[in-house]
């Protein structure tokens, strides 16, 4: 029995070694980035002026930001979204096809996204980083856009591919029921 016992620590310290060992090594090709971030904002940015578009949301509105880079450093920084149809959203977005807010709650929460626009912009500028500008309340779709949009704005500054990642960043449903529209 004490025979078995051995054996069995001793291939139990094997396996550990062998886990450790593999360990070290994703950590050393890792390179000190994990997968999962979605820029590297130590590249340094070239000046000039550079537009990313999101991907659609389930409505079909597309977002885009434009940035402009002088001294690599981000300027200014505009977004506004698209509908489907090509309306730009803005006071009107939440408006029934006559011009009439027929849902307040509705017109409401379009309103306070189309609001943030602004915010997100003026926030890019401040911290220079797309994945630092924090979601508005009432606004996560247009959030969602907005960080598809500026990441790939910013790859294009830093001459950087896009690979993808800006992908992974999750489009959120509206949560709109039929009599909202």
């Amino acid at each position: 029995m004490d025979e078995q016992r051995r054996v069995l620590a001793r291939r139990f310290a094997a396996l550990a070694g062998l886990g450790a060992v593999g360990a070290m090594m994703l950590t050393a090709c890792s390179g000190g980035q994990s997968d999962d971030e979605l820029i590297d904002m130590s590249i340094l940015m070239n000046d000039g002026t550079y537009t990313g578009q999101s991907n659609a949301d389930e409505q079909g509105a597309v977002g885009t930001v434009t940035i402009t880079v002088a001294g690599g450093r981000i300027t200014e920084a505009s977004y506004e979204t698209v509908e489907s149809d090509g309306t730009v959203k803005d006071e009107n977005y939440g408006k029934d096809g006559s011009g009439q807010v027929a849902n307040q709650d509705y017109y409401r929460r379009a309103q306070a996204a189309v609001a943030s626009y602004e915010q997100y912009s003026a926030k890019l500028v401040e911290v220079q980083d797309p994945t630092a500008v924090d979601t508005v309340s009432g606004a996560t779709v247009a959030h969602s856009q907005f960080l598809q949009a500026s990441l790939r704005a910013v790859y294009q500054a830093q001459g950087v591919a896009d690979d993808g990642r800006a992908d992974t960043v999750a489009m959120p449903g509206l949560g709109l029921e039929d009599e909202d529209y």
